[in-house]
């Protein structure tokens, strides 16, 4: 992994640094690259747990450390926690409910450890002190944010415990969603890494609107 001086010399970085301060955007990177190397690996090694990486396998080969890193600077979270999903945090306080049961059987992705309370640890943390920038950056819903800021940090750990396929890659299902972003970062200019970021935040957005399903 780069360091984080790394991670603030990117020049993607600089160009959004203005509405993501350092302390929401430097871990957003890390757990995006995180995520990324995850996916790549998973590409070279054939394989094809993750819809995403199935269909889009020669693109994921293709990226290089740059490239991965490039993407990474998306100002938003390329894993899904679920922020955007209200009913699967009102059917968590349900014993043995129907999601909960969904969550568990989704099969857990090889993650660094601690990865998955990394992910919600910083959600948790953006909802309290951030609640902009969750809403923003992570897509959270507004029922989402006050269900993850009213978290115990006891509950994450029973949450990572219970539910090892909690978090998941974003627009894990979308290979026409993955596409475009890697294919930006592959051949890198700055009007198609507009496009790239511009498209991420719709789809965030609109994800979080009143009604809107849940993204998978």
């Amino acid at each position: 992994m780069p360091s984080r001086q790394a991670l603030r010399a990117a020049p993607a970085t600089e160009s959004i640094s203005g509405w993501l301060p350092p302390a929401v955007l430097e871990p957003l990177i890390e757990i995006n690259r995180h995520c990324i190397d995850l996916l790549c690996d998973l590409a070279a090694a054939n394989d094809y747990r993750s819809a995403v990486i199935k269909e889009l396998a020669p693109l994921w080969r293709s990226l290089t450390p740059a490239s991965r890193q490039l993407l990474a600077t998306c100002p938003f979270l390329l894993v899904d926690a679920g922020f955007a999903d209200e009913q699967r945090w009102r059917r968590l306080r349900v014993p043995h409910s129907p999601e909960a049961q969904r969550v568990s059987a989704d099969a857990p992705l090889p993650l660094p450890a601690g990865f998955t309370r990394r992910v919600l640890v910083y959600g948790w943390h953006l909802a309290r002190s951030e609640p902009s920038m969750a809403r923003l950056a992570l897509g959270m819903t507004a029922e989402c944010l006050s269900q993850v800021a009213a978290l115990g940090l006891h509950e994450i750990d029973q949450l990572c415990e219970q539910y090892p396929g909690w978090v998941r890659p974003r627009w894990e299902t979308r290979p026409d969603v993955w596409r475009p972003l890697l294919q930006a970062v592959g051949r890198p200019t700055e009007a198609t890494l507009q496009r790239m970021r511009l498209r991420g935040i719709q789809l965030l957005a609109g994800a979080a609107l009143p009604g809107a399903t849940p993204p998978r």
